[in-house]
């Protein structure tokens, strides 16, 4: 009897220069954990609909090299990005969770543990290397660790631990020719620092655990957190995933306020947060004139080319700067825009229509470069056409 039929018995920019303010960024990408499997809740039709959610709300979907890049370089994500992965290589990965995500055009990590890659166990079937390959040359898909066996850790001597750990990253290194397993998953969650420092030690970039927290710039890189989603509905799904707490956009298009994950606020403490002045979501920043050395900068990656009408949203106050400066960065150089932020505050104010390259970061910058208190609130990006081109999307 060959494997499909078994099967069907269990299943139907970097820019070092900035550094984030840990005192007042919130900047937070939500990661989430799901089990292709029944016993944990998950359907295709579940499944589909949390997909159907991001992707009709202007969620990207990023790899864990977006985020390590983001966390260690403050490189740009998309907007609204989030991080997809799938624990244990159950096979309706690739019958069901590869399919869908193809068509919307996402990508999700798959956790394997490599000793039962193409194995049926008790708890079912899982894909073979060669559906693992599939999803790998896809781009859909990216198969990582999630040791040899899955067996909790902090029961293991260290010299099986380790083997654990390091022999899981050879198998899936081999077996996958040209790539390099960078990520691993600590089975149950369960782990310890000596964990930690084998999986440094052996080269994984980073390692994600089952504890239900977003990722921040300052996590650590060896305990990123992740959320579990299960049976849950669309509603409850929003929640998990912070939805409700992210400003409506004005219209179409995107918007990055100060706590958005493409928000760098330069760290000196010179920032402080103010909820006066009717601000985009709950706060804006401001700080008081100075050289230009302290800024607040917004800059998203984009998945296509496009051109966009930029707007900056302020909260106006008497003491604030006549001549506050935003930067744009767009695809054939820097412009400036002097604004008044007296008056126009807690409206959005049109910048300039820009033309903006994948091959760089759409960037909004503004400094304390001014003659009075300059407001940094939010930036808004909306799409400069009426109807998009064949094949161009804005949420790609």
């Amino acid at each position: 009897m060959g494997r499909s039929t078994l099967r069907s018995c269990f299943f139907g920019v970097t820019i070092t220069a900035f550094l984030a303010c840990a005192c007042l960024s919130k900047a937070q990408v939500p990661v989430l954990l799901y089990h292709a499997h029944s016993s944990f809740g998950y359907s295709a039709s579940l499944f589909t609909q949390h997909m159907d959610f991001l992707k009709n709300n202007g969620y990207n979907t990023i790899t864990p090299d977006e985020l390590l890049d983001w966390m260690e370089y403050d490189a740009p994500l998309p907007p609204r990005p989030i991080l997809i992965t799938m624990d244990d290589n159950y096979i309706p990965v690739y019958d069901e969770v590869f399919p869908i995500l193809k068509a919307r055009g996402m990508v999700a990590v798959n956790f394997a543990h490599t000793n039962y890659v193409g194995v049926i166990t008790g708890s079912g079937d899982h894909c073979d290397w060669n559906e693992i390959k599939t999803m790998e040359n896809a781009g859909v898909i990216f198969t990582e660790s999630h040791t040899k066996s899955h067996q909790y850790l902090t029961s293991l001597s260290n010299t099986v631990a380790q083997d654990e750990i390091v022999g899981s990253k050879s198998a899936i290194d081999s077996n996958l020719p040209g790539k390099v397993c960078r990520y691993l998953a600590y089975p149950y969650g369960v782990y310890s620092a000596t964990h930690v420092s084998m999986a440094m030690a052996a080269g994984y970039r980073a390692a994600f655990t089952t504890t239900d927290q977003k990722a921040y710039r300052t996590t650590p890189r060896y305990e990123i957190g992740r959320t579990t989603i299960g049976n849950d509905s669309v509603a409850t799904f929003a929640s998990k995933i912070g939805f409700s707490s992210l400003p409506t956009p004005p219209g179409a298009g995107f918007t990055l306020d100060n706590t958005d994950p493409n928000c760098t606020i330069t760290a000196s403490g010179a920032w402080t947060v103010s909820t006066a002045g009717s601000p985009y979501g709950t706060n804006a920043v401001v700080k008081s004139a100075g050289t230009g050395t302290h800024s607040v900068r917004w800059a998203v990656k984009l998945r296509q080319p496009g051109t966009y009408k930029v707007y900056a949203r302020w909260t106006s106050a008497p003491d604030r700067a006549t001549n506050a400066t935003y930067q744009i960065t767009h695809a054939t150089g820097t412009s400036s825009v002097v604004v008044n932020q007296q008056t126009g505050g807690g409206q959005w104010q049109v910048l300039g229509t820009f033309g903006f390259s994948p091959s760089a970061p759409a960037q909004v910058l503004i400094s304390d470069a001014a003659n009075g208190t300059v407001s940094a609130d939010a930036v808004w990006f909306e799409p400069a056409v009426s109807k998009c081109a064949p094949g161009w999307e804005l949420y790609d």
